[in-house]
C-alpha cells in the first residue's frame, strides 16, 4: 500500500481540526476561521483541500457516522450471551468508554439536522438504528416485558447517556457518571418487576 497522499493527510488533518471545533463550538460556531487556526493552515489552503463549508460538513458526517458505526459493531460483537443488558450499561457509563467529545459533536449535528433534510435524514436512521439495537438487547434479557415498556427504557437509557457527556464542558460529567449509572440500574429493574408480574 503506498503512502497517503497529501491530500489525504491535509483533509484527515482538516478533518480532525474540524471535529475538535464542533466539539467546543457548535456547528455554527466552527468558522473556517477557527478550523484553519485549529489544523496549523491557512483559510485558503483548508478551502483547496476539502472545498466550501458544505463540503467539509458532508465530510464530517460522514466520518462521524461511519466511525461511530465501526464502534458500535465492534461493542456488539463483545456482547456476552447473558446479561447484556448490564454489558450494555457498563460500555454507555463507564469512564473506559467515555467519550464527551463525540457525544458533543453528535449532539451539534442533531441541532444542526433542523435546518438540513439530507442531514437530519441520514441523523435519523443513525438513531433509530441505536434505540433499535438497545432495545434488541433488553428484549433478549427480559422477553416477558412489553414492547412499550422495552421502548421507555432504551429511550431512558439513551438519554441518559447523551445527557451525561453533554456535561463535560461544565465539567460535571464525572460528578454525574454513578448517578447516571444508578438511575439506568433503576430503569432496568423496571423491566424485571414487568417480567416477574407477568410470570405470577
Amino acid at each position: 500500500m503506498g503512502r497517503p497522499s497529501k491530500k489525504e493527510e491535509r483533509t484527515e488533518e482538516i478533518l480532525n481540526a474540524f471535529y475538535r471545533c464542533v466539539a467546543r463550538f457548535g456547528l455554527e460556531g466552527s468558522t473556517l476561521e477557527r478550523i484553519a487556526e485549529e489544523s496549523g493552515l491557512k483559510r485558503s489552503l483548508v478551502r483547496h483541500f476539502v472545498g466550501n463549508r458544505e463540503e467539509l460538513t458532508g465530510l464530517l458526517v460522514d466520518r462521524v457516522l461511519q466511525q461511530s458505526d465501526e464502534q458500535w459493531s465492534a461493542f456488539m460483537a463483545m456482547l456476552p450471551a447473558q446479561n447484556g443488558s448490564h454489558f450494555l450499561l457498563d460500555g454507555l457509563f463507564s469512564d473506559q468508554h467515555s467519550d464527551p467529545e463525540f457525544v458533543l459533536v453528535i449532539e451539534s449535528l442533531i441541532f444542526a439536522a433542523g435546518r438540513d433534510d439530507d442531514m437530519r435524514k441520514r441523523m435519523q436512521v443513525w438513531m433509530q438504528s441505536f434505540t433499535n439495537d438497545v432495545a434488541v438487547i433488553l428484549q433478549k434479557d427480559y422477553p416477558d416485558a412489553t414492547t412499550e415498556s422495552i421502548a421507555a427504557v432504551s429511550y431512558g437509557l439513551i438519554s441518559l447517556y447523551f445527557n451525561l457527556d453533554s456535561l463535560a464542558p461544565l465539567g460535571m460529567n464525572q460528578q454525574y457518571r454513578q448517578p447516571a449509572r444508578t438511575a439506568a440500574e433503576y430503569l432496568l429493574q423496571t423491566l424485571e418487576s414487568a417480567s416477574s408480574g407477568k410470570g405470577a
